[in-house]
């Protein structure tokens, strides 16, 4: 198989602390990368419960390949929808394929790399899984899940694709969730809050999230997504993390996210755990779970921390 793209990067981490066998190392030596779709601008990302007839998801996008998507034969979406809301009745749906692209529907970005909008109204999403519009309600969501297959056959998914190539390096974005959700205004937490742990850290280094003052910001796109730069595993020295969390209506929910370390694949992630009640016209505080998984470090366990703003 011809390799495409290579990183030459290649490091082990500090291997101090209790058990050094158990120090994280970076895994992305050699890694190969196929193709894959990159996120360029985010429009627009949620259906809005208030407006949901006119409401719609818009997403730039473009592909990265060894003669910038070119190669590309198709990009299939296929959707779903995720009925988190049994009380009216259980509407989800099997997954269908939902739209399917091809080379007479790209355009050509200023980077030279073939590119395309993804622009899907909330009434073609609902048709497409069969929901009725009344049925919608907080933290409903449609599941979106990409296909990206090129000229000489080989189908590049987001689960034979390397777990670096997600990170901000690269911006990889093959699957993706628009849930329906109530916006939230740009001035709601927002700014710096102090973060304190309710439970744990409980990873076998005792130190997961850095407890630190960080700077909540918006994220393009979203009304209801914040985001803010954080650390992560001081015992080996600390690694940057980007954190996001996103408010439902009544709850709020921390994202998947990863440093892009581990002790061998697949690496170590800070996965989104239950999402927390949240009153959306109160930011004083935040409390967020999450699910921090070793991955090749074979470790498992679950944080609560609090984010007061100062």
């Amino acid at each position: 198989m011809k390799n495409i793209f290579y990183l030459a990067i290649a490091a082990l981490l500090f291997s101090c602390g209790s058990d050094p066998d158990l120090a994280p190392i970076i895994t992305i030596d050699n890694a190969e990368i196929g193709a894959f779709p990159r996120t360029l601008n985010l429009v627009s990302g949620e259906y809005d419960l208030m407006n949901l007839s006119s409401s719609t998801y818009v997403h730039d996008l473009d592909f990265r390949s060894e003669n910038g998507g070119e190669n590309v034969a198709e990009y299939r979406l296929f959707i779903m929808f995720e009925d988190n809301n049994p009380g009216n009745g259980d509407d989800t749906s099997e997954e269908v394929l939902f739209r399917t692209f091809t080379q007479s529907d790209f355009g050509t970005n200023d980077e030279g790399n073939k590119s395309v909008t993804l622009s899907f109204p909330f009434t073609e999403s609902a048709a497409a899984t069969s929901v009725a519009l009344d049925n919608v309600e907080p933290n409903d969501r449609f599941r979106f899940r990409a296909e990206l297959e090129l000229d000489d056959g080989r189908v590049f998914t987001g689960s034979n694709t390397e777990s670096t190539i997600f990170g901000p390096a690269f911006r990889a974005f093959f699957d993706f969730n628009v849930n329906a959700t109530c916006p939230l205004p740009d001035d709601l937490f927002v700014g710096d809050y102090e973060i304190s742990f309710l439970e744990g850290p409980g990873n076998p280094w005792s130190t997961g999230l850095r407890a630190e003052v960080v700077t909540l910001g918006l994220v393009p796109g979203s009304t209801t997504l914040r985001q803010f730069s954080g650390n992560v595993i001081d015992a080996f020295g600390g690694f940057p993390i980007t954190v996001q969390m996103d408010f439902v209506c009544n709850t709020v929910q921390w994202l998947t996210a990863g440093p892009g370390i581990g002790c061998g694949a697949p690496n170590i992630e800070y996965q989104a755990g239950a999402p927390q009640p949240q009153d959306i016209t109160n930011d004083a505080v935040i409390i967020l779970e999450y699910n921090e998984e070793g991955g090749g470090c074979g470790y498992s366990n679950t944080d609560r921390v609090m984010l007061t703003k100062i």
